[in-house]
């Protein structure tokens, strides 16, 4: 039975703005992490105590476990594009930028959802106002992209187009998802959490050491936050923020990730928000208002 939404209340907001906020944290957690850990151990970690703690969650609350092939083939992919790939690219492109720019810069994921929308639904289709939105948060991500280019040469371009492909690598699992709208929200959350885990442990020990013999507690804080909060429990609360407000309204969390991003982390490291960032930020805010008008 599809539970019946309703008017957002303003408990609703103060969730999403949680979300968004948790979210826009994590950036800083995963340069915390990359002092102990490489990149391919912090996605691990991130995925096992992200799966360890939605499967604890589904069990309390008497989800079961998805079934049925068809179901578990798109859990698979969903698995890897939501989970696995960004996870690993986040944590390998921030070894080259700053937090508040990898926040940023996922946000291209945003316009690419909507590309990809365009051609795989009937309701989410390409306007005149979303095109104008694509094209001045596509801006917005470039003033990053060339700015870092003309200051610093192209030592940080890998890093930048590891994370904008984080953002596509979401944008692409968000429409698998919605062959998935119909499991319950948690267990189904779970579920593509562990297969990730398939894809990772492996790689994690192949490649690198995801046990290092003396990490900080500072490292460890990260991976657990990084896990437990802003994995877990961020899908646990927006999974209650869908089934209370509706999809859309939860989808304005698009607008609180890249602003809490780069606040956080010129609060954490004490840093001046510099010119391209602050022109970025605004042109990304913009271009997702404009694109969500054209909704």
């Amino acid at each position: 039975m599809i539970t019946q939404i309703r008017r957002p209340t303003p408990f609703d907001v103060g969730r999403l703005i949680f979300v968004g906020a948790v979210w826009g944290g994590a950036f800083i957690f995963v340069t915390l992490a990359l002092t102990d850990f490489g990149p391919v151990s912090i996605a691990t970690w991130r995925v096992v105590l992200g799966a360890t703690t939605l499967a604890i969650a589904a069990r309390l609350i008497g989800q079961a476990w998805p079934r049925g092939a068809r179901n578990w083939r798109y859990i698979v992919v969903v698995g890897c594009l939501n989970s696995a790939v960004p996870f690993f690219l986040i944590s390998w492109g921030q070894q080259f930028i700053s937090s508040a720019e990898s926040a940023l810069l996922v946000a291209a994921g945003t316009f690419v959802s909507l590309l990809l929308s365009h051609f795989t639904s009937q309701d989410e289709r390409i306007n005149p106002a979303r095109v104008a939105g694509v094209a001045i948060g596509f801006v917005g991500v470039m003033v990053l992209v060339f700015w870092d280019l003309l200051e610093k040469g192209t030592g940080s371009l890998g890093g930048q187009l590891a994370v904008m492909a984080a953002g596509c690598s979401y944008a692409t699992s968000s429409v698998i998802s919605r062959r998935l709208t119909h499991l319950p929200m948690i267990s189904t959350s779970a579920a593509t959490m562990a297969t990730a885990c398939l894809y990772l442990v492996p790689l994690a020990f192949l490649l690198e050491d995801p046990l290092p013999a003396n990490p900080s507690g500072q490292s460890i804080v990260a991976l657990l936050y990084l896990g437990v909060v802003a994995t877990a429990l961020a899908f646990t609360v927006r999974f209650f923020i869908i089934r209370a407000a509706g999809a859309v309204f939860m989808s304005q969390v698009g607008y609180l990730v890249p602003l809490f991003g780069v606040i956080w982390s010129g609060l954490y490291f004490a840093d001046a928000i510099e010119l391209q960032t602050a022109i970025s930020l605004g042109l990304i805010l913009l271009g997702i208002a404009v694109t969500r008008k054209g909704s």
